[in-house]
């Protein structure tokens, strides 16, 4: 049985064809130049859950991730409800330059340390060498565990952090921690493009 590249375990070929699935998925809506690159731990198992499929396709979007869709989108600048259909919304949210990629690429279907720990080696080097963005924001907190490795790796001005850890949709914080999330990440976008006018 073939190991997959993007979460280090040992899986069968229906496993690959699903990570495949979500790749392409995802380069569709991945910009040239990456502005701010959203890192979560590893995408949701239900596959109308994944953030880059659009829920014109059937089954749609479960509450939870249709929640974590709006959150991510306010970082576009708008209203999630200005969208009528949600390849609209990733396509605003491709030309922001804003990509949401995971550390783990598939859905932890193991111990998701264990998996993080197989994976964030590779994961840097697609920063440094793939994503090249101009700043990283990271949205879960099983991401902790890359912060200091971020901050070593010369990242440490441009993490989009809250209080030096990562960002928690999940809190039940009625969404406040969606909103600064989305704040700061729209000052970085800003500043991005005062400096480059």
């Amino acid at each position: 049985m073939p190991v997959c590249d993007g979460c280090g375990a040992t899986v069968d070929g229906a496993h690959i064809r699903r990570r495949i699935e979500r790749l392409e998925m995802a380069t569709r809506y991945r910009p040239i130049h990456i502005q701010v690159l959203i890192l979560d731990s590893a995408p949701p198992a239900p596959p109308e859950d994944y953030f880059y499929r659009a829920s014109s396709e059937e089954p749609k979007r479960s509450a939870q991730a249709r929640e974590r869709f709006d959150a991510l989108m306010q970082c576009t600048g708008t209203a999630p409800s200005r969208f009528t259909r949600e390849t609209d919304a990733l396509t605003e949210f491709q030309r922001q330059g804003l990509f949401l990629a995971n550390l783990v690429e598939c859905p932890s279907e193991l111990d998701f340390e264990e998996a993080a720990a197989r994976c964030t080696p590779s994961l840097l080097k697609r920063i440094q060498f793939s994503y090249k963005p101009k700043y990283l924001a990271l949205i879960s907190p099983a991401l902790v565990s890359i912060t200091s490795l971020l901050s070593e790796g010369g990242w440490t001005e441009r993490l989009i952090l809250n209080n030096s850890a990562p960002f928690d949709f999940s809190s039940g914080d009625g969404g406040r921690g969606a909103a600064e999330f989305a704040k700061r990440v729209n000052e970085k976008l800003l500043k991005i493009a005062s400096n480059s006018a």
